[in-house]
């Protein structure tokens, strides 16, 4: 596709420069309805592509963090960035009007004071201001706010020691035609909507448009971010197969086995399938793995050393030994399961039932109103053991007169009977029954507590012979003997303390298959044996040897193995989920036919032609290693440096940005920063005119430090008839960002005549000290301009202009010179600096004070000689 839009030809008319194209989609407007269904790593490429231009390395390397965990490539941890939720910050074209009307209180943006502060007008605003004024610091606070293809550094005040190293803030007064101000408050970072409709150019911009290593050499309004955003999918690539290398890597741990086995097999083939859990499994080693890796390797050294029949023997041994537990466990578990637990309950029930009907004989029998504890056991113990004191004092001791046990008084017939009852009560029925309770209570307590649970002891023959067949097995008959010796514990502390809730409840499970296996192992060893299999036997125990020994080597290595499996999952997840870069190529190719094969064409050649840079272009689409490039070339190939000056190539830049911001309906001003940098006049004058044409279809606000392209701005706004607002940025004691509010160095109409120093002087006579002093110089430095367009537009009759190269020879004939006049003036420009400057004059002057009825004075004669010098030469 090859399609010329170069052209040579004049500018547009004013009809032209103020019309307004039929709405269309915007590029931004694209870009943001694409993002908005994209992964977070390609949406945050996009969005810093759009606000950065070319990302930096840490974007970069945020946007493959990113990358990595839509893929899941991450450890899904790792603290990711934000993504904004707009490519470009900016909403959906609307039809709301907005008018940006000034921004102040700004903090920590360069030195600029917090009380200065910039107003802007509804048509034309121009800030001038010389470098290091602090111009710089406004242009770049509304760049980070606006909506600019630049990201500037703000640095805080370098000459306050201490100051704040905190973000830049700034105050944003908007207006939407409401009859409201509002208040937008920005903080760095910050992304607002409407200010994202204010639109930024710069030196920063420019340089976007004109790749210089792009054979296309020039690009439209925001299809860098194409190129751009293939250049990172590209780097994010090369990430990708940077970590792929990193983690590639042999597999050396075949080396740790000699023998070949179960381990050495999963070793040798670790692949990014391999079933780790397995693996680990493999890699268990324990105690009991470490007893029985020393019982393979005697038993192993055991059959090399005795003969068959000796193994015989033990195995013979061993069984006895496993037979014997075998029978034991069932019998244990009997004595100790629910039938023990219920045996036990009924005990203590009955018991209990036995006590109380012991302690109502008791009480029947000898009770007393004063005394409650008759028939319990202590009381029963007393009357056990006085009768047997009283049978050894005396065979029929209590008889009349004999001394009471405790009180040695003489005993009467009362207290004899008494007595006899209480011992009585001794052989009561209810109190054997109790007793013999308590002896069945007594006597299960002694069959459990000689129960032997100890099923392994520690020097027994039988754990030794286990050890040999199956450690594992003596870790799980340890447990159930621990299990059973409780049980045995809670039944015996239940009846010892008569508490039935103490009791175990349900069965008691055993077991048995574990030895059931190990005597299936035994007598197949035994049958190997006597089948005369010695052979197969040893080569068992030396497989079973080399298994437990490579399962204890990766034991040790584990960690190892298992990161050099994960690394292999990680190289083949990494090789599907590799980025490509068609999504981006085929998505320009889409926005380029429907955007730039439309209005944009035309538009870019207007505006070409009215900047002046009418030039040999093209439109191009060109493949390109694996991407598409589309663009602006020079014709015959050649690159933009080869064939455009640098003016002509801002040019083109400039009118690219105007040629987008025109089909965008959502753009409600533009500010551009120093646009005419190294250009030559008529470049200005172009440029100058344009922009001033701009001012009548959106804001436009221009920072300069160029006088001559002030002077033009102002020249063409007040041909135009257009609102002008120009404000002055100075250093002020030798610190930048002091803003004199609608001033600036330009011709403009005001200064033909004293109207300006006519208002200082106003304000003057109302003030008082140091803002009298102020007002009368400032109102002198206004009558100084005014002295200075006497002589341009009065006295010459504006035969030659400031910053202007032509003469308007055409107006020399109505030139009336006067030698009076002119030395009037030359006297007024003296005494008029004398008066702003009365520090730095003669000693005739020195240390007077301006005051209040010399300007006033002054104005007064530079009023006389406006009206001498406004007469015109007469044809004779």
């Amino acid at each position: 596709m090859t399609d010329d839009v170069g052209a040579t030809g004049g500018g547009s008319d004013m009809a032209q420069a103020g019309s307004s194209p039929a709405p269309q989609t915007s590029i931004w407007e694209e870009l943001n309805q694409w993002g908005s269904g994209l992964p977070d790593w390609q949406r945050l490429i996009l969005s810093h592509s759009v606000r950065d231009g070319r990302l930096t390395d840490d974007r970069v390397g945020e946007s493959y963090r990113l990358f990595l965990r839509e893929k899941t490539l991450d450890k899904g941890d790792e603290e990711l960035p934000t993504v904004p939720s707009s490519v470009t910050g900016r909403a959906p074209a609307q039809g709301t009007p907005l008018q940006l009307l000034g921004v102040k209180a700004l903090t920590n943006v360069n030195a600029i004071p917090e009380a200065a502060h910039i107003l802007f007008g509804p048509q034309l605003t121009i800030i001038y201001g010389h470098n290091g004024a602090g111009k710089s610091g406004f242009a770049r606070i509304l760049s980070r706010a606006c909506f600019s293809r630049s990201n500037p550094e703000i640095i805080r005040n370098i000459y306050e020691d201490g100051a704040a190293d905190s973000p830049a803030t700034a105050q944003f007064i908007v207006n939407r035609d409401n009859g409201l101000d509002e208040d937008i408050a920005f903080t760095i970072g910050d992304e607002h909507h409407d200010l994202k409709r204010v639109s930024v150019f710069d030196s920063s911009v420019a340089r976007i448009h004109l790749a210089k290593e792009n054979e296309l050499g020039f690009q439209p309004a925001g299809f860098d971010v194409f190129d751009e955003a293939i250049r990172v999918v590209t780097l994010i690539g090369q990430k990708l197969d940077a970590d792929v290398q990193q983690k590639t890597r042999p597999n050396k741990f075949d080396q740790l086995f000699a023998d070949p086995g179960l381990v050495a097999d999963h070793i040798s083939g670790l692949t990014a399938q391999t079933d780790v859990a397995a693996l680990q499994a493999l890699a268990t080693f324990g105690p009991e793995e470490q007893e029985r890796l020393e019982e393979v390797a005697r038993q192993e050294k055991e059959l090399l050393a005795k003969s068959p029949v000796e193994t015989l023997k033990a195995l013979a041994a061993a069984r006895t030994d496993i037979q014997a537990l075998h029978a034991k466990i069932p019998i244990l578990a009997g004595k100790l399961g629910a039938d023990a637990a219920d045996r036990a309950r009924t005990l203590l029930a009955d018991h209990k039932a036995a006590l109380l009907e012991a302690v109502k004989a008791g009480s029947e029998s000898v009770s007393h109103p004063g005394l409650h504890q008759t028939g319990s056991r202590q009381w029963d113990a007393l009357v056990l053991a006085s009768r047997t004191l009283g049978q050894a004092e005396a065979e029929f001791y209590p008889i009349d007169g004999d001394p009471c046990l405790l009180c040695h008084r003489p005993l009467d017939t009362p207290s004899i009977t008494l007595i006899r009852r209480m011992w009585a009560y001794l052989d009561h029925e209810a109190r054997q029954n109790a007793m013999a309770a308590d002896a069945r209570i007594n006597s299960l307590i002694t069959e459990l507590k000689a129960l032997d649970c100890a099923l392994l002891p520690m020097d027994s023959r039988i754990r030794s012979d286990l050890s040999k067949f199956d450690p594992a097995l003596i870790s799980a008959i340890d447990a159930m003997a621990a299990s059973l010796d409780k049980r045995r514990a809670d039944l015996v502390d239940a009846l010892e303390t008569g508490v039935a809730e103490g009791l175990p409840t349900g069965g008691f499970a055993i077991a048995d298959d574990a030895l059931g296996a190990a005597l299936v192992k035994v007598d197949a060893q035994d049958a190997a044996l006597r089948g005369g299999k010695f052979d197969d036997l040893l080569a068992n125990l030396k497989r079973e040897h080399i298994e437990l020994r490579q399962r204890q080597v990766l034991s040790k290595n584990i960690t190892d193995v298992l990161s050099f499996v994960d690394d292999l999952a990680w190289i083949d997840k990494a090789s599907r989920a590799r980025p490509n870069t068609r999504f981006v190529t085929d998505r320009q190719k889409q926005m380029f036919e429907k955007l730039i094969e439309g209005s944009y064409k035309d538009r870019l050649k207007d505006e070409c032609e009215r900047l002046h840079c009418a030039l040999p272009y093209e439109f191009k689409a060109r493949g390109s290693a694996g991407k598409t490039l589309r663009g602006l070339k020079a014709k015959g190939g050649h690159k933009p440096d080869d064939i455009f000056s640098e003016g002509e190539q801002r040019a083109l830049s400039l009118a690219d940005f105007l040629t987008e911001v025109n089909l965008n309906p959502a753009s409600a001003a533009i500010i551009l920063d120093d646009p005419v940098t190294s250009l030559d006049h008529q470049r200005k004058i172009a440029i100058a005119k344009r922009l001033v044409e701009e001012a009548a279809v959106r804001q436009v606000i221009i920072f300069t430090h160029d006088l001559v392209f002030l002077t033009l701005l102002s020249d063409h706004a007040e041909t135009l008839g257009h609102a002008m607002r120009g404000h002055w940025i100075d250093r002020h004691n030798d610190r930048p960002g002091h803003v004199i509010i609608d001033e600036i160095p330009a011709n403009t109409k005001v200064y033909r005549k004293t109207t300006k120093a006519k208002e200082f002087l106003a304000r003057a006579k109302s003030a008082s000290g140091r803002e009298k002093v102020d007002l009368v110089r400032s109102g002198a430095g206004a009558l100084r301009r005014t002295i200075e367009e006497v002589v341009i537009f009065h006295l010459f009759k504006d035969t030659v202009r400031r910053w202007n190269e032509q003469i308007r020879l055409g107006a020399i004939g109505k030139i009336a010179w006067s030698d009076a006049v002119a030395d009037e003036i030359v006297t007024l420009q003296d005494d008029t600096s004398r008066l702003l400057e009365g520090h730095s004059n003669s000693d005739e002057f020195a240390g007077g004070m301006p005051d209040v009825d010399g300007l006033e004075r002054l104005i007064g004669r530079v009023d006389a000689v406006i009206d001498q010098v406004k007469s015109e030469r007469k044809s004779s």
